[in-house]
């Protein structure tokens, strides 16, 4: 019971304090009011002093609205009670000074405390309404009663002044209450005004620090530029701190070491210094993360000699910290002895530094966005210039470009080029696949492309075939507003394609005629230089093409050659005219013979088109041996005609002459006579046929009767020593062999017969030597083949007379045996078998015949 009227009685509390106030007043105020009209209503009762009811009630009334007015103020509703109680308490002293008095009523004295009532509840506004509704009042009260309509009547002492105690109790309340309401307010407003001042005198270095703090930060955040930010960072922690001495380390791209940005004071001459982590002030803080004070450098650990030098007493140094990393330190010293710094200074510098750290990080991102920026930007004008570049090229190539999805291969956009190369209509073919307007076999044919393109990104030289036109399709992915596209460019190849048909029939007719030319085809330089080279199909390099290609002709030619066909060069080059020479190779020797033409090309080159001509040589001098031989022959045969027409005709004459002696020796029957006649024709006859034999014998030497074969020389010798057994043996030769003969090669026969001849000729001719001696052998070689010789010591031949023992029927002794022929068949034998014949010898000494043979076919 007791809570509970605690709770009824109590004033409610609201967040405003001025609404709690007011409501205070009001119900304290309407409880005194509720206690002075029941006091009233009492004491009228007790005393009966007003004999009606009306008045009672009013008063019962008013306390009824004050009950009103205190429920509405609870429920939060405060200016709504004060109107109601404000003009409800006017309505009813209005009543009442109607029903009483008039002017001359108590209630018309309970106006002023409403107004007074009114100005402390409400505003100046509601204050005026109730005094002009007062003032009309009163004046209404007035002019009825002066007019008579209404008259007054004087109440009853006791009840007048009953009701004027109430009303002069109520101001008193009201104004005890606004004096103690304003005491209350002054105390309360001491009091918080000394506890301000107190919080002042402690805030008061942190504003100017805050406020100094708060300017910095706004001039950080709007610099751009890293040098100038850090160059205001500095001078800015300096000037709060009150020290001109201080640094700025930042931590280097690579993260290795702190590098001194700027400093100022003592510390200005730094600049550019490495620091290394824990090393140093900077260097511990940068490795710590965490701020640091030291009060005596000069005593601490990790002091540095330089800055002992530099005069640093204290030191306070804090971490520039973003995205929790150290990017740099920031540090202020002192010089001045005993001075050290304050845990204010040190927040403040905290806080400066989390201030600073993010100007550099902004100052850095955007410088890196600046750069972003400027790259963007010249990106986008190169790409603005590469699609206004693409788009004049799309639109303005001969290339066809057409642009399809890869999905389906629907054409998106293509240029006039395309339209002019596929035959196909814009209209028609925009918005439309490939399969549709049957550009493909079917749809599997281009499921194999694209899968195709998809595998390697992209495709070149595709023939592509268009009607009457033959390209080649260039395929590439493309992204086009988050759609996979093809784009296709054409190369129009249909008259290259006829042009390189036709290049390629002009080549082949080209290469069959170099292939049929037998020559080879330089071409080079004025200085001799070998620039290109064209085989022949008949000539063979000395050397693979890589290898003299680049060379001088000086490095590759002996300098005989070289010089010809350096003058040749140059003259050709100068007459603009052909030159041509012949060379052999190799020099000396000659094996193959060459001849090269020399056309310029230009002033600086010719070409030279070299042709072997061994072939035309090896004729050349077939012939003019042949020619040689075909003179010989004339003239031996001249020399024949003559010699057998000489020798032939001494026996036809013997027979003649004694042909006429044997008419006579018949007619004179000398048959002696006739006898010896007849013996001499038979000998003349004897003698013609032996010539004639010889003669055919000659004859057949020009022509090899048998096939030449591989001989060995010393069997054949030793069979002709056997076949002269008679000879040899009746002179008493002794005949020598050498032994280890090479073998040669010919016809076995003709040899038999040039051997025979010439052992006979040096047992016939061995004189009165008294140990006749033969000697068959060989002694050296002569154009790769072995030199034989048959010696002998014979009489020996007079070297006036060599030439002569190899002509016709040249005989020394007229007297001697045989017809003069043999020696000449020896000679023609050797030389129809590619050697030579010779003879060495000397009157007295014998003589010895010399002769070449081959050992093997001809190559």
């Amino acid at each position: 019971m007791p809570n509970r009227l605690r709770r009824l009685l109590a004033p409610p509390i609201f967040e405003n304090e001025e609404k709690t106030r007011v409501s205070q007043f009001m119900i304290n105020f309407s409880w005194i009011a509720i206690g002075i009209i029941l006091l009233l209503v009492i004491s009228r009762f007790a005393l009966r002093t007003d004999a009606t009811i009306i008045p009672a009630l009013t008063l019962l009334s008013i306390i009824l609205l004050l009950l009103i007015m205190q429920d509405l103020v609870k429920r939060g509703r405060v200016y709504a009670g004060s109107i109601v109680v404000i003009f409800g308490l006017w309505g009813t002293m209005t009543y009442l000074a109607w029903r009483a008095d008039g002017l001359r009523d108590a209630a018309i004295i309970a106006y002023f405390v409403i107004i007074i009532f009114c100005s402390l509840l409400t505003g100046w506004r509601t204050t005026s309404v109730v005094t002009v509704m007062t003032i009309i009042s009163i004046w209404v009260f007035a002019i009825l009663e002066k007019q008579g309509i209404r008259i007054s009547h004087v109440d009853d002492p006791i009840s007048f002044a009953g009701d004027l105690t109430g009303i002069l109790i109520l101001v008193w309340a009201l104004i005890y209450m606004l004096i103690s309401g304003w005491s209350k307010s002054l105390r309360s407003a001491r009091l918080e005004l000394m506890e301000r001042l107190r919080v002042e005198e402690k805030l008061q270095s942190q504003a100017v620090y805050l406020n100094a703090l708060n300017e910095t930060a706004l001039g950080l955040l709007n610099r751009f530029e890293l040098r100038p930010l850090l160059e205001s960072i500095l001078i800015q922690s300096c000037g709060l701190i009150d020290t001109d001495h201080g640094l700025i380390e930042m931590v280097l791209p690579d993260g290795s070491a702190l590098r001194q940005e700027l400093g100022c004071g003592v510390l200005a001459k730094y600049d550019g210094a490495i620091t290394l982590r824990d090393e140093g002030v900077t260097g511990t803080v940068w490795n710590s993360g965490k701020y640091l004070v030291v009060d005596d450098y000069r005593a601490w650990d990790k002091r540095l000699p330089d800055f002992i030098d530099a005069g640093i007493c204290a030191v306070l140094a804090v971490p520039l910290i973003v995205r929790e990393t150290v990017i740099g330190v920031l540090a202020v010293s002192y010089i001045e002895e005993k001075r050290n710094f304050t845990q204010e200074q040190v927040n403040f510098m905290e806080r400066f530094a989390s201030l600073a750290a993010l100007a550099i990080d902004n100052v850095q991102l955007y410088e890196q966005a600046q750069q972003e920026i400027r790259e963007r930007s010249t990106v986008e004008a190169a790409l603005r210039l590469s699609e206004d570049k693409f788009r004049k090229v799309f639109n303005n190539s001969n290339i066809a470009v057409a642009i399809a999805t890869l999905e389906d291969g629907t054409f998106l956009e293509a240029n006039a080029a395309f339209w002019e190369l596929s035959g196909l209509r814009p209209e028609l073919a925009i918005g439309h696949n490939t399969v549709e307007l049957n550009m493909w076999e079917g749809p599997r044919s281009r499921k194999e492309f694209v899968q195709e393109l998809l595998e390697k990104r992209s495709l070149q030289n595709v023939k592509v075939g268009f009607p009457n036109k033959i390209s080649l399709g260039f395929y590439e992915l493309i992204q086009i507003e988050e759609q996979t596209c093809i784009l296709c460019m054409f190369y129009d190849i249909t008259e290259q394609q006829e042009m390189e048909n036709a290049l390629k029939t002009s080549d082949a007719r080209t290469r069959a005629i170099l292939a049929s030319i037998p020559d080879m085809i330089f071409e080079i330089s004025k200085d001799g230089t070998f620039l290109d080279l064209l085989a022949s199909s008949e000539i063979s390099p000395t050397m693979p093409p890589s290898q003299f290609i680049g060379k001088n002709l000086k490095e590759l030619f002996p300098p005989t050659i070289a010089r010809q066909s350096i003058f040749a060069l140059d003259r050709a080059i100068a007459t603009q005219q052909i030159h041509a020479f012949e060379y052999g190779l190799p020099p000396g020797e000659e094996v193959q013979f060459f001849e090269a033409r020399v056309a310029a090309i230009s002033s600086e080159s010719a070409m030279i088109m070299v042709r072997e001509i061994s072939q035309r040589k090896w004729i050349e001098s077939e012939r003019e041996k042949l020619i040689r031989e075909l003179e010989d022959i004339n003239a031996e045969l001249e020399r024949f005609t003559y010699t057998v027409s000489h020798d032939l005709k001494s026996p036809l004459i013997t027979i003649k002459g004694f042909l006429g002696f044997l008419e006579q020796d018949a007619a004179s029957g000398n048959m002696v006579r006739l006898k010896s006649d007849v013996k001499r024709i038979g000998d003349a006859t004897d003698k013609m046929q032996l010539l004639l034999n010889e003669l055919l014998e000659l004859s057949r030497v020009g022509r090899l009767t048998n096939p030449s074969q591989t001989i060995n020389f010393k069997e054949l010798a030793r069979e002709m020593v056997d076949l002269l057994y008679g000879r040899l043996h009746q002179r008493e030769i002794q005949v020598h062999i050498q032994s280890n003969l090479p073998p040669v090669f010919g016809d076995r026969q003709r040899l038999n017969e040039a051997l025979q001849n010439l052992i006979d000729n040096a047992a016939k001719f061995m004189g009165d030597q008294p140990n006749p001696r033969i000697e068959i052998g060989q002694s050296g070689f002569e154009n790769n083949m072995p030199i034989f010789f048959v010696k002998d010591n014979g009489v020996g031949i007079d070297p006036i007379h060599q030439e002569r023992i190899f002509g016709f029927f040249n005989k020394l002794d007229a007297k001697s045996e045989g017809t003069g022929i043999g020696l000449t068949l020896v000679k023609r034998i050797i030389e129809i078998h590619g050697g030579r014949i010779w003879v060495e010898s000397e009157m007295g000494k014998g003589a010895a015949f010399f002769f070449t043979l081959p050992t093997g076919p001809k190559s």
